[in-house]
């Protein structure tokens, strides 16, 4: 689809992923709805669906009802339940904040959608995507618990949303909104020297994998090195920018293709 942009709002940006916290940065997803709203308002043909990341409203309850290796007990059955209920508020509150920016929205909930076996997706209905974007709608849908042919349940993230739409709907480009600038050789937040890498590319990957860093915080789907991996098998020569949504304008800038400090990537 050649006006279509896949959009991840990252878990580390619009909640408080890095403080641990229930919470919602609610300044920041607001500012990434006016900016997503300007940008559709001046592009007339292009078309966005929105992954969203869940912080510790997904990753922090997986860890604590142990849902990472196979449902078997009551406690985890109902921490499925807790988990799921938490990452649909995520979902929802993204919603929420595009309808007060004038955007009109379909919520996808993940389970609907997607089937997994190991924790590895067998099956993603990309019907309901396509059908949203018929009727002039932004699709959303956050990183959730699946049902999964040999666990019962797993964790589905936002980035496996990211690569199966960027697989099967072939955008334009996918951005990656998250909390710092884009890759880094170390841990940006706690390593001075940490240089950013402006570029990936088929020569570099490999070198790149070696040195991404994994986030402090509880991210039960792989952190960085994870989130790269996926993409560079799924992107199938699709475009991607990591960028840092934080920053008031980096996202508008980026939907409409100016130039940001940013992770450019293409495989």
């Amino acid at each position: 689809m050649k006006n279509l942009i896949v959009i991840k709002f990252g878990g580390s940006s619009i909640t408080k992923k890095s403080e641990n916290k229930f919470e919602m940065n609610k300044a920041v997803l607001t500012q990434a709805a006016n900016e997503l709203a300007d940008a559709l308002e001046k592009q007339k043909e292009l078309q966005v669906a929105l992954v969203c990341g869940v912080g510790p409203f997904g990753h922090t309850n997986v860890v604590k009802y142990d849902l990472n290796n196979g449902i078997k007990t009551e406690k985890q059955r109902e921490g499925v339940k807790i988990t799921n209920e938490a990452c649909d508020f995520v979902g929802k509150e993204v919603a929420k904040a595009l309808k007060k920016a004038g955007v009109k929205t379909k919520y996808i909930p993940g389970y609907e959608v997607c089937i997994q076996s190991g924790k590895k997706v067998t099956g993603f209905s990309i019907l309901p995507y396509g059908k949203a974007l018929d009727e002039g709608l932004v699709p959303i849908t956050a990183g959730i618990m699946v049902k999964d042919d040999e666990l019962v349940w797993s964790p589905m993230s936002g980035d496996v949303v990211v690569a199966q739409l960027a697989e099967h709907l072939k955008p334009k480009k996918v951005l990656m909104g998250t909390d710092v600038d884009g890759i880094y050789t170390a841990d940006p937040k706690v390593d001075k020297n940490a240089e950013l890498i402006l570029n990936i590319n088929k020569e570099n990957l490999e070198e790149v994998l070696e040195k991404a860093s994994h986030s402090n915080s509880v991210d039960v789907t792989g952190g960085m090195k994870g989130k790269l991996e996926k993409l560079a098998k799924q992107l199938n020569g699709v475009p991607a920018e990591i960028f840092n949504l934080l920053k008031e304008g980096n996202l508008e800038k980026a939907l409409s293709g100016k130039e940001i400090t940013s992770t450019k990537i293409k495989l």
